[in-house]
């Protein structure tokens, strides 16, 4: 297969959120604030050193596995580690330089030839530029923001429209990357294994037990549309959830196979003129499913308060209690010089009596 160019695979529905996500107030400033205080070196650390790292020398049959994945869709071989981690998940941080993260949990779940299907949907956020995104959108309602605000004074105020804008996006984009690995092993049927045995599925794989995973996926489309209250059901399931179901997305992996768009990518006859297609169709699907009520939300002109992410109490912390001023003091200078001191001690320049000694003074503690 030739490298793709990505917009040819990029779900209408990705491009649709993605562009009402920015699009909203406040988007940009979060964007700001996050790339200021976020470190990608930071990340690529906590792996490097907790982590395996993937190579020629270790589990070298991953890691020819990621060469193959990565020339197919024409990316830059990425560094994957393996982390102990029982959830059977994979997922793809940073933003100049990308990494992969397998766990322990999902390579023993999948079988080892379903491996290039996980490594190939993860290179399809590397390709399609999901990566950064998505890591804002995962620290920021993960709670690992919040949890570390102690580092990081991050400030943000998120809206809801704002917060349900970026997870209906995180959905959608994991439509696009299905479609790279759909792309990368020339079949929806790995993909269709995958979300099944994400689901819970053991057992030996037929032909029969894919087509009844497929059948309860549109039975339970069929079901979320048959009433207002199933309608009102699903958006609440959706919500908070950054990965569709299982179910939907092998259903919209084999669909998307069965697709002229699709054929003509895998025999090089592809246009602009396919994309502006299934634009079109994406559209109407979108007002078809406004006038049927579901998600109905003008995001934009949603006012409602907002929900500031919650930071330690300091004070309360080294058990000292001091008033609040009336305008809290900006502690960002004070947390920088404490990162660069905590650096000075690894690098063996001062001691760490002298961090705790500066610590104490900057913090007033």
């Amino acid at each position: 297969m030739n490298t793709v160019d990505p917009k040819y695979y990029i779900h209408p529905e990705d491009r649709q959120t993605l562009e009402a996500l920015k699009g909203l107030p406040g988007f940009q400033q979060l964007l700001k604030a996050f790339m200021k205080e976020w470190s990608e070196k930071y990340a690529r650390m906590i792996h490097m050193s907790g982590c395996v790292r993937i190579s020629r020398t270790q589990m070298p049959e991953y890691y020819e596995m990621l060469e193959g994945v990565c020339e197919k869709l024409g990316v830059e071989v990425p560094e994957l580690y393996l982390e102990r981690n029982v959830v059977p998940n994979a997922y793809t941080s940073g933003d100049t330089k990308p990494f992969i993260v397998l766990t322990s949990g999902l390579v023993e779940t999948l079988p080892k030839e379903l491996i290039p299907t996980i490594l190939a949907h993860e290179c399809g956020h590397i390709a399609c530029r999901h990566v950064l995104y998505r890591t804002m959108g995962t620290l920021l309602f993960n709670g690992t923001i919040s949890a570390l605000s102690i580092l990081i004074p991050f400030g943000a105020v998120i809206s809801l429209p704002l917060e349900i804008a970026f997870y209906n996006w995180m959905r959608a984009s994991e439509y696009s990357a299905d479609r790279a690995a759909v792309l990368c092993d020339g079949s929806a049927d790995r993909m269709i294994e995958v979300c099944m045995r994400l689901a819970g599925f053991d057992g030996e794989m037929s032909e029969e037990a894919k087509e009844a995973f497929l059948e309860q996926a549109r039975e339970y489309e069929t079901l979320a549309q048959d009433s207002a209250r199933n309608k009102s059901i699903e958006f609440l399931l959706l919500r908070r959830r950054t990965h569709p179901f299982t179910a939907v997305r092998a259903l919209e992996c084999v669909r998307w196979a069965s697709s002229e768009q699709y054929q003509h990518i895998l025999d090089g006859t592809i246009t602009d003129a396919d994309l502006e297609e299934e634009t079109v169709v994406g559209e109407e699907a979108e007002e078809d499913r406004k006038n049927k009520g579901l998600f109905d939300l003008d995001l934009g002109n949603i006012e409602l308060p907002k929900i500031d992410l919650p930071k330690f109490d300091l004070n309360g912390l080294w058990g000292k209690k001091k008033e609040e001023p009336e305008e809290a003091e900006d502690l960002t200078p004070i947390y920088r010089q404490l990162r660069e001191l905590k650096e000075l001690v690894k690098e063996g320049i001062i001691t760490e009596e002298d961090y705790e000694a500066k610590k104490k003074k900057l913090l007033d503690l």
